[in-house]
């Protein structure tokens, strides 16, 4: 005689996993290393402000006359820290959505990819998808 499996409460809802945290997790990585990559390649290349076309120094010029080269690097530098510093929070959050943990951190991880433009925005619109994805998945995380 086959043996029947006794479930133990039987009213208790099964729970139901689907594939939406470990997508949205795989874009938010892929969002915040594009972004980082991005920020870094522009820390990097010095020669950005060394090399602006003149129509755009005499533009920096009319605003603030004193304006050197140097001193707009030193702005992009500063910029570029502040941006790679929000993509390690995207990838954190990317990471924290892979393992289902901590989906208010999740959360605010895709939030802030939403700030990290990258290469031609490519990264705000991966992290406004894994922030929908990670949004309407509350329920499985931990």
């Amino acid at each position: 005689m086959p043996e029947q499996k006794t479930i133990k409460y039987p009213y208790q809802q099964a729970s139901i996993i689907s594939s939406k945290p470990p997508i949205a997790g795989i874009l938010l990585i892929i969002s915040g290393v594009i972004a980082l990559f991005s920020w870094i390649y522009w820390i990097l290349i010095k020669d950005v402000a060394t090399t602006l076309s003149p129509t755009y120094m005499s533009l920096l010029q009319e605003v603030s006359p004193t304006i050197t080269s140097e001193q707009i690097w030193q702005i992009i530098l500063l910029i570029g820290v502040m941006f790679c510093i929000l993509a390690i929070f995207t990838i954190m959050g990317g990471v924290l959505a892979l393992k289902r943990k901590m989906w208010k951190t999740a959360l605010l991880g895709s939030i802030i990819g939403l700030f990290t433009t990258g290469l031609f925005y490519i990264s705000s619109i991966l992290s406004l998808i894994g922030l929908i994805l990670v949004a309407i998945s509350k329920k499985e995380f931990q």
